[in-house]
Order: C-alpha cells, then sequence, then structure tokens
C-alpha cells in the first residue's frame, strides 16, 4: 500500500486520499488548509478502512460520519477493471460503498468534502482519573449530558495500573467550542478525580496528545488485539459497575492481559441523524449512542482463549435488549468481531438485505472480497 499513502488538498477545498494513508496522514492536510472531517480518534488506523464501514469519531456531531464526507471513489473489481462510484456515476455501489464498502472491491482512492475549521483549529482537552470508588458518581455525570452536545467528545477507560493492577477509570473530553464552556463540562466531573490536566491542542496533534496518550498506545506493535464490541443507549450504573468490577477482578488473575482495556466512546449524534436512513449503507443511523469496545490486548498466547471468552460474555450480555436499551443487537462493523449476526453489522430492513445482495453479484459475483463481514450472496444468507 505504500504507493498508496498520499493525501492532498484541491483549491475546492476537497480532500483526495489514497487507501494506504492513515488517520493521521489525511490530517495534516486538512488541518494546514484550515479545514476538517470527521476523524477516527486513532492516528494509526488506516483512514479509507474507517470511511468504508461508516466512521465515527469525536466531530460527527457537527460532520456526520466520515463516510458521509465522501463525494467519489475509484475502486478495482475483482476482474481488474477500475471504475469510479459517486451520485452520478454508479450511485447503488456509492450507496453500498458508503458503510459495506469493504465488499465490493478494492477502493483505490476517495474524494471528500471538507468542512471549516471549528473554533479556529484549537480544541479544549481535559484527561481526568478516577479511583473505582468514584464510579458511580462518574456514571451519574456521563448520563446527565444526554443527549451529548454536538461540541462534546467523551472517551471513558477502564484500564489498569500496570504495576499493581489495580482498575481505574480515566476520561478524556475533548470540546470544540470556547474553552470557558468545555470547564463547564469538566467540573462535572473534576471534583471527585484523582487527577486532572486541561490544555488547549490543535485538531492535528489531537489523536496523538488526548487521553494521556492512551489510544496512540494501542499502535505499539508486538502485541496480540482480541476486540469485541457493544453499543447501548446510556450507561446502566449497575451494569457498568459489574463490568468494572468484573475487568478489575479478571486482570488480577490474569496479570499477561495488563494492557487490556474497556473504552467508552460517547460523541453528539446530530451531524449522523441529519441525514435520511436509506443515504449510505450505515444503518445505524439513531442508535451509536453509546460505543462500548472490549479490547483484550496481550503477548503470552496462553491467555488467548480466557481473554476470548471473558470479551464475548461481556459483549453478548450487554447488547442484550433489557441492558443496551435497544430491542436487538447492534454492532458498528469497524469494530466488530466477526462473529456477530450479519443484521447486527449492516442493519435488520428487508430492503437493506436485498440492495447490498444485489451489489454483492453485481460487483463480486465470484466473492473475491468475502475476508472481513461480508455481505451475503443470497437473501437466505441473511436468516
Amino acid at each position: 500500500m505504500e504507493h498508496f499513502k498520499y493525501a492532498y488538498m484541491h483549491a475546492e477545498n476537497n480532500l483526495t486520499v489514497g487507501t494506504g494513508a492513515t488517520i493521521q496522514d489525511i490530517t495534516v492536510p486538512m488541518y494546514d488548509a484550515g479545514r476538517e472531517i470527521t476523524i477516527g480518534a486513532c492516528p494509526c488506523v488506516g483512514a479509507m478502512g474507517v470511511m468504508l464501514g461508516g466512521g465515527v469519531g469525536r466531530l460527527q456531531g457537527k460532520h456526520g460520519l466520515a463516510s458521509d464526507a465522501i463525494r467519489k471513489v475509484r475502486l478495482a473489481l475483482y476482474n481488474g477493471t477500475i471504475i469510479e462510484a459517486s451520485k452520478d456515476v454508479n450511485p447503488d455501489l456509492f450507496w453500498g460503498i458508503r458503510g459495506a464498502g469493504q465488499n465490493f472491491g478494492v477502493v483505490i482512492e476517495a474524494t471528500l468534502e471538507t468542512y471549516p475549521q471549528t473554533n479556529g483549529g484549537d480544541f479544549y482537552n481535559a484527561d481526568l482519573t478516577f479511583t473505582g470508588e468514584h464510579l458511580d458518581s462518574v456514571i451519574d455525570a456521563i448520563n446527565s449530558l444526554y443527549p451529548i452536545d454536538d461540541n462534546v467528545a467523551l472517551l471513558i477507560f477502564y484500564a489498569a495500573n500496570a504495576t499493581t493492577l489495580e482498575p481505574l477509570v480515566a476520561i478524556n473530553i475533548v470540546y470544540s467550542g470556547p474553552e470557558e464552556d468545555g470547564k463547564k463540562i469538566t467540573e462535572k466531573f473534576s471534583p471527585f478525580s484523582v487527577s486532572l490536566n486541561e490544555s488547549i491542542i490543535p485538531w492535528v496533534d489531537l489523536n496523538s496528545q488526548s487521553g494521556g496518550g492512551a489510544v496512540l498506545a494501542k499502535c505499539v506493535a508486538g502485541q496480540s488485539h482480541d476486540q469485541y464490541d457493544s453499543i447501548t443507549k446510556m450507561m446502566d450504573k449497575a451494569i457498568f459497575r459489574e463490568l468494572f468490577d468484573s475487568f478489575g477482578s479478571f486482570l488480577a488473575q490474569h496479570p499477561a492481559l495488563v494492557n487490556s482495556t474497556v473504552i467508552l466512546e460517547i460523541f453528539g449524534q446530530q451531524g449522523i441523524n441529519a441525514y435520511p436512513q436509506n443515504f449510505s449503507a450505515f444503518p445505524h443511523r439513531g442508535s451509536v449512542d453509546t460505543l462500548v469496545e472490549i479490547e483484550m490486548a496481550y503477548v503470552d498466547q496462553n491467555v488467548t482463549e480466557v481473554a476470548d471468552n471473558w470479551a464475548r460474555g461481556w459483549r453478548d450480555r450487554l447488547s442484550s435488549p433489557e441492558i443496551s436499551g435497544y430491542d436487538r443487537m447492534i454492532v458498528y462493523q469497524n469494530y466488530g468481531h466477526g462473529d456477530e449476526p450479519i443484521t447486527a453489522l449492516y442493519g435488520y430492513e428487508q430492503w437493506r438485505h436485498e440492495r447490498l445482495t444485489r451489489l454483492k453479484r453485481t460487483y463480486d459475483p465470484r466473492g473475491q472480497f468475502n475476508a472481513y463481514h461480508a455481505v451475503p450472496e443470497t437473501l437466505e444468507g441473511w436468516k
């Protein structure tokens, strides 16, 4: 992919991205041009993959998903043919690319609309840590913020001290509006925090500096990662307290998993929900309030099975209707493990199944692109 690792701005403020570019690669030219889009929080992740699956991020309350900004793509089909897809050229494929895009070919590059920088490109950032005894107060403060303002982005971490294995809670608050308003959000949490660090961070450096570098640490090579995802409407206090206690006990029993985390992403929904349900193949508009990522990280392969069992068990529990607040399992496909019902990833509506399967048959008739969350080639495959 090294020959496709590029990103550049156009005079009309559109951005062209090669399929080998990372999130950080696309952030720099936009920032230099005074522009922005919704991007993920991890700078080393491939930008194209993020977009093809949807693309949640801190600015989604303002600009929608990363994929909502795509205006055209170029892709190579199974037979080597290079085609374009946009609202005017192959529009049905363009619909499917944005939310299920890995299914139909190799997307070589995409061109996206960008938006003027928010607040001059400077973001208020606060990083706080808490002991477990204050978790209930933290959850109350978080729940008081729903529905989330479009300026607010929260990352909540369940983690552990690498030396003592003591579990802890960390929160990263990013506010894209005036600093004084961001501080008001922080004041809901600071009375019971162990530590507080506040700063103003340029958007171009946000992913590497916010959260005390906790997300950036995930980019370090050499570890195995096993992730499961769930989505909940809010944070059920009793359940997320039980999850925290279970997490702490589990790491105490298996110290080799000390680098594991549970991460909650809570962002504004306004920009996503501004688009109709049929705007793209992304199926979860109105249903991505609280993304819960259970991420097991380890070097010792002897803990693989026990880590997988614990993470999967909690994913299944959090996804149950009585806990999630949704009537069926919902999984953001970019965070999916691969064992979920395919409908949890791509939606439960029959019209979605018919449209995606038709695209699969048309553009990937030999199933060359079935490696990751493959769209069924028959309608029976959705059942």
